[in-house]
């Protein structure tokens, strides 16, 4: 039988809190221009810097973390469905920023300790000179930095 985890960071509390963590780890790694914006249309946190002359940008989708959430956490009879939306809401912020400032930190762990560089660290992040991250360059494009689809 196969044993399922349950959904890492549901129990996170600090939500945008973590923002001031996020930002002394990304300056202790040499980064500047750190900021953070919500971007309610595209249901996501976003954290910008810039670090070792490259332009840094990474999105994290809180919708996606409540769909997971909903999906692992059923609603009870007596519970009404716009209650449970909204818990599923506010447990995804707030684990978006946990995830967000872990990952983060853990990129900074592996710069520090020599296993990784920044571009190794932030690859899919870091912007191309026409403005596109590399992980969407290399999964919507027909050009030479595209990689084949992963097998199923």
């Amino acid at each position: 039988m196969e044993t399922i985890m349950a959904l890492p960071y549901a129990s996170s509390t600090a939500g945008q809190a973590r923002e001031k963590e996020i930002r002394d780890t990304l300056r202790s790694t040499g980064a500047s221009a750190v900021g953070f914006m919500v971007d309610d249309d595209a249901d996501q946190i976003i954290a910008q810097f810039r670090l070792h002359g490259r332009e840094i940008t990474i999105p994290v989708r809180v919708g996606a973390y409540a769909e997971a959430w909903l999906r692992e956490n059923k609603r009870g009879p007596r519970t009404k469905e716009s209650d449970h939306n909204v818990k599923a809401r506010k447990v995804a912020e707030s684990a978006a920023w946990a995830i967000m400032a872990d990952w983060i930190k853990a990129q900074a762990a592996m710069m520090a300790a020599g296993f990784l560089d920044t571009d190794a660290a932030f690859l899919p992040h870091i912007h191309l000179p026409d403005g596109r991250r590399v992980g969407e360059a290399i999964t919507t494009t027909d050009g030479p930095l595209r990689l084949p689809k992963p097998n199923s």
